[in-house]
């Protein structure tokens, strides 16, 4: 499961998006919670231009998936 959601991560589409998650899954996956895990697959379904929101200001992230997106958020040091 964690090689496909590092594929999916990788190819999203925009450059930047593509960095901020594949990075991410890349580096920290291996080290999140089951719950973290099930949190980040579905913020895969949200676009890259919403993700990239959320990771910069999360306070309009959707509040199910806050845990995920600040821990990417302080990943890249954004948080």
């Amino acid at each position: 499961m964690l090689k496909k959601l590092i594929y999916k991560s990788h190819y999203r589409g925009t450059k930047e998006g593509d960095f901020i998650l594949s990075s991410f899954a890349k580096n920290m996956l291996q080290q999140c919670s089951d719950n973290e895990i099930k949190m980040y697959e579905a913020l895969l379904e949200y676009t890259d231009v919403e993700i990239h929101e959320w990771t910069v200001s999360s306070q309009n992230a959707p509040s199910h998936l806050q845990p995920i997106i600040l821990k990417i958020a302080e990943f890249h040091g954004l948080g």
